[in-house]
């Protein structure tokens, strides 16, 4: 249980192109557009576990959530609430593993300065596939981007198999 809460406490979305970048001695640039958001958030997850992670923490606004839900063995369904910190402190104990996270199908419900992405995601860590599953990823418009307000995520598994439409 310990390894799939740990596993799945990393696991949440990724996207395209203008993703939220942070190169040395520049700041963080918040998604422009909602097709960038997915890009940044896999720009957040991807690369060691261990790294800093400064523009995860601008990504996201103060209050957001990451919201892990899983099935246990015995087929009881949880789930995880993490405040940004509280996943970073997971992911962080991991080490120097290679994380990749790639979104690979989304879909996104937009009105005015509210967006709701259902992504369906891939996380490799050094190299190999350990999960995939859907994100659920709500975001808000703000003076210099968008931020996300939560994201939710269940790792496919075989009594929820990522269903046809919703794979790439």
């Amino acid at each position: 249980m310990l390894r799939k809460l740990l596993l799945s406490s990393f696991l949440c979305g990724a996207f395209a192109a203008s993703a939220i970048a942070q190169s040395a001695g520049s700041a963080c640039v918040l998604p422009a557009d909602t097709a960038a958001i997915p890009a940044a958030i896999d720009a957040i997850i991807t690369g060691p576990a261990d790294k800093e992670r400064p523009c995860m923490k601008e990504l996201f606004i103060p209050e957001a959530r990451l919201v892990a839900v899983t099935v246990a063995a015995d087929g009881k369904e949880t789930y995880t609430v993490l405040t940004v910190d509280d996943w970073i402190a997971r992911v962080k104990a991991r080490g120097h593993a290679q994380l990749e996270e790639k979104q690979l199908k989304f879909h996104t419900l937009h009105y005015g300065n509210i967006v709701h992405l259902w992504s369906t995601y891939s996380l490799h860590s050094d190299g190999k596939q350990v999960a995939r599953g859907i994100n659920s990823i709500q975001a808000i418009k703000e003076a210099n981007g968008w931020r996300i307000l939560s994201i939710m995520w269940q790792a496919e598994s075989p009594g929820a198999p990522i269903p046809k439409e919703y794979q790439p």
